[in-house]
């Protein structure tokens, strides 16, 4: 089995790393990464930027490192478009993130980005999201957890989708009896924008908020902000389809006086 990871936060994290690893168990690996923290880059494309990629020192047995001086999707790019063309995975993986990467944040995340270019390519992919990689302990039981169900939906099941996984650290273990199978929700913060001045007192802005765990309940925000690890099936096509019908109904009706 060949397995391509990326991530966001860059070739160097340890979420990345320890992930690498334990998935080395199921064949190769084959890392291209940022050269740097890329968080919230969603699927930008460094249209007018020269990209370089540099090998870097293994992470273990069965896997090489790259790492690139663009944005996760530019590495997903490089990788299934060119470097790997003659040696395409049968899995992409990235992650796993700092941080969760939920309902609507999805949007904006470089994790989920990386996920969903394995999908444009018609490739089994999944991105790993976990409350913080900063705890040693936490992480490696994250990343335990998120090769089990790598395991059995990829590896067993043959998986043929696109799917996020959220891992809270708190409240609850991450089991699958705990796992929570939703769809996504609307992440919303509280003082997303904060307006503030720089030292000669020029007007600036800096986007940070804290997170409301309000959410319809069933979502994948309504489970995570309450201790649950979430998985969510996801697609890149954006079609509104409970819609679609009536928009063209529209159009229809505007051509037709």
């Amino acid at each position: 089995m060949h397995i391509f990871m990326t991530n966001d936060d860059g070739f160097e994290s340890p979420g990345l790393i320890e992930m690498a690893k334990k998935l080395a168990r199921l064949g190769r690996v084959t890392v291209i990464a940022p050269n740097r923290g890329r968080s919230s880059c969603s699927s930008s494309l460094s249209l007018q930027t020269y990209l370089r990629m540099w090998h870097k020192e293994s992470y273990g047995e069965n896997i090489s490192v790259l790492s690139c001086n663009g944005t996760t999707a530019d590495c997903c790019k490089l990788a299934l478009e060119h470097w790997l063309r003659n040696d395409m995975p049968d899995l992409v993986v990235s992650g796993i993130n700092n941080g969760f990467n939920n309902g609507t944040d999805c949007l904006y995340s470089g994790t989920v980005a990386g996920a969903l270019e394995g999908a444009v390519f018609g490739i089994p992919s999944i991105a790993l999201s976990a409350d913080t990689i900063k705890d040693k302990d936490f992480l490696e039981k994250a990343s335990s957890f998120a090769f089990d169900v790598i395991r059995k939906y990829f590896v067993d099941m043959k998986y043929k989708g696109t799917l996020s996984l959220n891992m809270p650290k708190d409240k609850e273990d991450l089991t699958w009896e705990n796992l929570k199978v939703t769809k996504l929700g609307v992440q919303r913060y509280q003082d997303a924008i904060r307006e503030m001045k720089d030292p000669s007192g020029h007007l600036g802005f800096w986007l940070s908020g804290k997170i409301l765990p309000d959410a319809a309940p069933d979502t994948d925000v309504f489970w995570i902000h309450r201790g649950y690890p979430t998985l969510t099936a996801l697609t890149w096509n954006m079609t509104d389809r409970d819609n679609l019908d009536a928009v063209k109904s529209v159009a229809q009706q505007m051509a037709g006086e």
